[in-house]
């Protein structure tokens, strides 16, 4: 896509006053943007600013009076920790789940979550959201204040990706299965492992493609050359518990609102037109199937 010379400075001056910041926020361990290519994409260097259970942006809720509760780590999308996240994370809640969720962006200093979802590539917005993500693994296997025996990965789009990486990068029998909404067609290196996996898609899941019929499972990118489809088909041909699902009428990302077509602008021009949220009905399907899959991995 082509970027106008006034909007490209905008954004190179956006970036450079970030950049700034995250040497002023150095010693907090905090990214820093790296330009790539001439078309104003940028990725992100480390290093990358680690979990802190007190930030803001981090909600950690255990149903009152019960440490037996399953816990959830929600990593959350490419717009940050939005309302669509929200909707997920209180969706876990309701039904009983102890939860952990944050915004990796705003720990790593970056307010602007318009700029890195438009901007920043793939695998930029996912080494911020990994950075912290694993750390909320980690204090979920340590805390009491629920059952840490049963950990549930759950997340959304670059969430979604991050935690079917996290499945080979994080070797432990305490993590008893993944649930993976809509991943991103590229990015983190997706492995090989046995921990039981859920991955759904909207049967209309177009998002960022450039036509109707380019769905983002069956999307392959030189950088990853493997769609989502064939990398789950080799998996259950290898024997792993894992399941690709769709849902009629619907698009990217189930909760982000009543499913409609939308078009996506970058600066003056058209980035995609595309289909997202969920017609009536697929939230409560989600719901019930999320629900049959956790409940079919706790260990007692």
């Amino acid at each position: 896509m082509n970027v106008s010379v006034s909007l490209f400075s905008v954004l190179v001056l956006a970036a450079s006053a970030a950049s700034a910041e995250y040497e002023d926020q150095s010693r907090a361990d905090t990214a820093e943007l790296v330009e790539v290519g001439s078309r104003g994409w940028f990725t992100t260097r480390a290093p990358f600013a680690a979990f802190d259970p007190d930030h803001p942006s981090v909600e950690i809720w255990a149903p009152s009076g019960n440490s037996e509760a399953p816990v959830i780590v929600y990593a959350h999308g490419g717009s940050g920790y939005r309302e669509d996240d929200k909707a997920r994370v209180e969706m876990m809640r309701r039904n009983g789940f102890a939860t952990i969720s944050f915004d990796a962006y705003k720990i790593n200093g970056l307010e602007d979550w318009e700029f890195i979802n438009r901007r920043v590539t793939n695998a930029g917005k996912q080494n911020l959201i990994w950075g912290v993500f694993k750390g909320a693994v980690d204090h979920a296997f340590q805390s009491d204040e629920w059952d840490n025996r049963n950990v549930f990965f759950l997340g959304g789009s670059n969430g979604g990706r991050v935690i079917l990486y996290a499945g080979s990068a994080i070797s432990d029998p305490r993590v008893r299965g993944i649930i993976s909404e809509a991943p991103a067609a590229t990015g983190f290196n997706l492995g090989d492992y046995d921990t039981p996996t859920l991955v759904s898609f909207g049967q209309l899941d177009n998002w960022a493609g450039k036509s109707r019929t380019d769905f983002v499972w069956n999307r392959t990118y030189p950088s990853s050359p493997t769609s989502i489809k064939d990398w789950v088909d080799s998996r259950r041909a290898a024997g792993r518990p894992v399941d690709l699902v769709f849902y009629e009428n619907a698009g990217h990302l189930l909760f982000d609102g009543p499913l409609e077509e939308v078009t996506v602008m970058r600066g003056d021009q058209i980035a995609f037109t595309a289909f997202k949220g969920a017609g009536e009905g697929v939230l409560e399907l989600y719901e019930k199937d999320v629900l049959e899959f956790v409940r079919a991995n706790l260990v007692e």
